[in-house]
């Protein structure tokens, strides 16, 4: 990495405060969907006035860990607004001798003045970490040329020259700056980890929504031809919850042929004759087949393999189009396959976005034969503070320490920014304090 590109990731930190001069150097370990994620020193954060009065590149800052507590001299900022700042690579390397590069500011008359420099890596030090109970290494700094650290370089990256990788942070500078000491990159996971998006996405998993998996397995345990509702109040997660007992909790989803069918708010106008022209493309059947004809060619194709239906939004559909899809269409299909010999599992989803649906019951008492057709609604909850507990706790060796350390408050700032547990709220909130955009990373995960 030349000077000129490492410069490009530099940010500059300051105070919101107008009487306070103080100022450090952070520089950009992450972008996530306009989100950008700075790594520091934590004195840097005290000497500007405290997590309050951050400004990184004049924009708000907002400190998301920091080892300071600990007596880790490390912080990591959440930034938004600095998109065109491109992240550096970090990687534990790095030999005594070696040259790095490395670059901050400083002040220069009124203003402040960014400049690169150049050294060799001296001997490994160690720094014991009290609240950590062990030791982190550091590495001493030998600056070259005519220029030295000055104040304000704390928090600048510390680039090994040979591989372009950031192996430290320059935490202090010695003497005249000739000399500076720089905490090794391994010390940030103790308060902050990396986390990719396939790790991020098995650890929300395991999250909440016990009581209806357990509700789920046992029903499908039992029946191997069943209609299940998934409903509750918006932005509680019954995608997510659905796709998680797809995924977890079904063992025939991965040898299944699964139909998905999305309404839309226009379904009002053509009742369920758009649901059915959908549904036809999945099976191959003209686009005028009656529920009759459709539920016949799910039959077929439930001869050679299980079938899963889902039906999205539910809750657009007049309640008269939702009577003949469970007993003109459901009902005459689960009793003539639960008849047969077949072996196949056939499982038909609802998913009510909304919560207006209300009981299906009496459509599943009616009709034919209806008592051969097993059903069961599952509604959504908010996640409550044990389940947040009992989260963090599992999954405390691999999630990010700043959501382990002092993980009681922790459990209470995302109950309180997420309106008390409201299942979509809070998995934005994790995704966010593990720099992810859960909006953006929910159209990935989602497969149903």
């Amino acid at each position: 990495m030349n000077p000129e590109d490492l410069q490009k990731s530099i940010v500059l930190i300051t105070s919101s405060e107008s009487n306070n001069s103080r100022f450090g150097t952070g520089f950009v370990i992450r972008q996530v969907s306009g989100t950008a994620y700075v790594l520091t020193c934590a004195h840097v954060i005290r000497d500007v006035g405290g997590t309050e009065k951050v400004k990184v590149d004049s924009k708000p800052g907002t400190v998301i860990a920091s080892g300071e507590d600990n007596g880790l001299d490390l912080a990591v900022l959440q930034v938004y607004g600095l998109g065109d700042k491109p992240e550096i690579n970090l990687q534990l390397s790095g030999q005594r001798g070696s040259t790095f590069i490395t670059a901050g500011f400083q002040l220069y008359d009124k203003a402040h003045l960014i400049r690169s420099l150049q050294g060799n890596l001296g001997e490994s030090v160690g720094l014991h970490s009290v609240g950590f109970g062990e030791r982190v290494q550091a590495w001493d700094l030998r600056i070259d040329g005519d220029y030295s650290l000055q104040p304000g370089y704390s928090g600048s990256p510390v680039v090994d020259e040979p591989s372009g990788y950031v192996l430290g942070i320059v935490s202090h500078r010695q003497g005249e700056g000739r000399r500076g000491l720089a905490i090794s990159i391994e010390a940030l996971e103790k308060i902050w980890k990396f986390v990719d998006r396939e790790r991020l996405y098995r650890w929300l998993l395991r999250l909440g929504y016990s009581r209806q998996v357990r509700l789920f397995r046992q029903f499908v345990r039992k029946h191997s031809v069943a209609a299940l509702l998934i409903h509750g109040s918006p932005y509680y997660g019954q995608r997510w919850l659905l796709n998680l007992l797809l995924v977890k909790y079904l063992p025939y989803v991965i040898t299944s042929r699964d139909v998905k069918v999305g309404l839309t708010r226009r379904t009002r106008k053509f009742d369920a004759t758009a649901l059915w022209r959908e549904f036809c493309t999945h099976i191959q059947l003209p686009k005028n087949s009656s529920p009759s004809e459709i539920a016949q060619g799910v039959y077929k194709c439930c001869q050679t393999q299980n079938m899963i239906l889902i039906f999205h939004n539910v809750e657009w559909m007049p309640r008269e189009s939702m009577k003949e899809i469970i007993q003109d269409f459901w009902l005459p299909l689960a009793t003539k396959l639960q008849n047969s010999q077949l072996t196949s599992k056939l499982f038909m989803f609802l998913v009510d976005y909304e919560g207006s649906v209300g009981n299906l019951e009496d459509f599943f008492t009616g009709g034919q034969d209806a008592n051969n057709s097993s059903y069961t609604p599952i509604k959504t909850s908010k996640f409550s503070p044990d389940d947040l507990f009992r989260w963090i706790d599992n999954e405390s060796d691999e999630i990010p320490a700043e959501l382990v350390n002092e993980f009681e408050s922790k459990v209470e700032e995302i109950l309180d920014s997420s309106s008390g547990g409201i299942p979509e709220f809070t998995l934005d909130e994790i995704c966010s304090r593990c720099g992810f955009n859960w909006y953006d990373e929910s159209k990935i995960w989602l497969e149903y």
